[in-house]
């Protein structure tokens, strides 16, 4: 038991300044890419819309984090000759993977709540967030005088602002989206409508018209003193939120019932089956890891920070890269989801016994 504490207290230091380390980067990242939408937003709203994205970062971060761990705790203790001394002891070295195991086997745990539960939760979060910044985005961008391209196929124009960014005079759109006719519609003041929660920026026109060129040629102007528009801001949020695949918002029964939904093609099916299934094979990741970086590290050749370091990297590059193999065959036809979820996992676990039966023979 003496020796268990040991190498956990060993291993969990590291683990939790690696976990906190890469939340850290990826957190800056996503607040400089939230204060690309949200420019003149205080500090505090940015800080609030990006640290939704942790509990998404954390089913990638627990895992890696645990091999960063693993292997610097037993880096430092082959480095110090620890791992001789116990060797000495007579303790054998499958004595040493039982505290990695427990850490690993808590992480998944933690990491199957985070990424069923929170991960989901958080990602549905940040779209309705993005759908809010998108409005004000606009609301505070759209400059008199300036035309404003940033929603797809929607050209906005005003002559003059208001009081307020979203009182608006000679205002002008011209919108179009290809699954609608074209037309052109003018207003001498436009105001933003902000009650409305769907995906449409909601706008209060007076004394205007609309242009609209007919497939036929035919040319019809039409005049209103009053009039409600709702401009679909959806292909704006999607260009916004291009990093969040739409599986990470789903819920594991949303993912189940689109993955046998008869109406999606095979490929959108595949889809959903390969995101349902790595809900669980990322977590797993965790023990694999852990189990992973202690063979690497029990044999006592690779010692320091930097090999360790190094090691890691490569482990997680060669992970990411069996997976996107796997979802390119999968959408090819040439996989069945399931296994291209579980591929990395099986990969590692190869990995596992093959150097374990490598420390086995050069012990014996």
């Amino acid at each position: 038991m003496v020796l268990d504490r040991y190498i956990i207290r060993q291993i969990s230091w590291p683990i939790l300044a690696s976990f906190v380390f890469l939340n850290l980067i990826f957190l800056v990242v996503q607040i400089l890419k939230v204060g690309e939408l949200a420019a003149g937003a205080d500090f505090g709203r940015l800080m609030q819309v990006a640290t939704l994205f942790l509990p998404g970062f954390s089913v990638l971060t627990i895992p890696v984090s645990v091999l960063t761990g693993v292997l610097l705790g037993f880096g430092r203790m082959a480095y110090d000759e620890e791992l001789v001394a116990i060797a000495c002891a007579g303790i054998a070295p499958r004595r040493l993977f039982l505290p990695p195991l427990v850490v690993g086997l808590m992480a998944t745990g933690l990491c199957i709540l985070v990424a069923n539960f929170l991960a989901p939760a958080s990602m549905a979060s940040i779209h309705k967030a993005f759908v809010v910044l998108s409005k004000e985005h606009i609301a505070t961008k759209l400059k008199s005088s300036t035309f404003y391209q940033d929603i797809p196929w929607v050209v906005l124009y005003v002559r003059d602002k208001g009081g307020t960014p979203s009182n608006w005079k000679g205002f002008l759109m011209f919108d179009s989206r290809p699954d609608q006719t074209p037309y052109l519609m003018v207003a001498n003041k436009a105001v933003i409508w902000p009650k409305h929660q769907g995906n449409y920026l909601d706008l209060r026109l007076w004394d205007g018209a609309v242009h609209v060129l007919e497939a036929d040629e035919l040319y019809t102007v039409s005049s209103f003193k009053k009039a409600n528009i709702g401009i679909d801001i959806e292909r704006m949020v999607d260009h916004y939120t291009r990093f969040i695949s739409l599986y990470e918002r789903r819920s594991l029964s949303e993912l189940a019932a689109e993955a046998e939904n008869p109406n999606l093609t095979q490929r959108e099916r595949s889809l959903n089956a390969s995101a349902m299934h790595r809900r669980f094979a990322f977590p797993l990741a965790s023990t694999l890891f852990a189990l992973l970086g202690c063979a690497l590290a029990s044999a006592g050749r690779i010692k320091g920070t930097r090999r360790m370091l190094i090691i890691s990297i490569t482990v997680v590059v060669f992970y990411y890269l069996f997976m996107r193999m796997g979802d390119a065959l999968t959408e090819k036809g040439f996989l069945q989801p399931a296994w291209a979820a579980w591929m990395p996992n099986i990969f590692v676990l190869l990995t596992i016994v093959l150097l374990m039966t490598r420390n086995r023979r050069r012990l014996n």
